[in-house]
């Protein structure tokens, strides 16, 4: 695994540094290259440094979180985020969804609960925290019926098991998590959600809780 190397982007001093000696504390292999206070900031130090992990507020001056990683990605820039916000800034959810972050934890997170969420991250994962997802099942269902983005004739395209890890995905169960409700091997229901991804065209874990709650295969 190839060493950790992070950038903070958050408007407040003490936070981002408090962030910072929690990380280099607790993951030995980590490093923090570069910190941030606001979005145009954090484009100029993300080309700097070329973290592999970027740690993203949602809420800054001149230049938010969702700006900034759109701005990331038009410059084909896909280094992994991990955004780190507040309950109520689910304004931003969505948008910050069709990015493809990597994860989206609330910022009363416990140390352990984010180094562990740091790693999973790093190993290829997406984390977003049970708070949100349940955010993202209101009010994606409530948009349900004006959203024409998702065909349900796709899902002909899956087996019977994979319709059931689909809906898993969609509850924002982990690999593990899944396993033991169907009672599979994980490494089965890595092959299935890989599976999933290839025939939805799906890009990440986010792209899939989002798909599976249009496409009525939740709620």
């Amino acid at each position: 695994m190839e060493p950790l190397r992070l950038v903070i982007v958050d408007d407040q001093r003490l936070f981002r540094e408090n962030l910072k000696t929690v990380i280099e504390i607790r993951i030995k292999a980590a490093k923090v290259v570069g910190i941030a206070g606001n979005g145009i900031e954090a484009l100029r130090v993300i080309k700097e440094t070329q973290p592999n992990l970027i740690l993203m507020d949602m809420r800054m001056p001149m230049m938010d979180g969702v700006e900034c990683i759109k701005h990331l990605r038009a410059d084909g820039n896909e280094t992994k985020v991990i955004v780190l916000t507040t309950f109520d800034d689910d304004q931003y959810l969505f948008e910050a969804l069709q990015y493809g972050v990597a994860g989206y934890l609330l910022k009363d997170i416990e140390p352990e609960e984010l180094t562990n969420a740091i790693l999973q991250v790093q190993e290829g994962g997406t984390l977003i925290s049970p708070q949100m997802t349940t955010k993202i099942v209101d009010e994606v269902t409530r948009r349900r019926r004006a959203d024409r983005a998702v065909s349900k004739n796709d899902l002909s395209r899956l087996t019977q098991r994979e319709l059931e890890v689909l809906k898993h995905l969609g509850l924002g169960e982990d690999n593990r998590e899944i396993a033991r409700s169907l009672h599979l091997a994980e490494g089965t229901v890595r092959n299935h959600v890989s599976s999933i991804y290839e025939k939805l065209e799906l890009k990440d874990r986010a792209h899939a809780i989002r798909y599976a709650i249009l496409s009525g295969v939740i709620g």
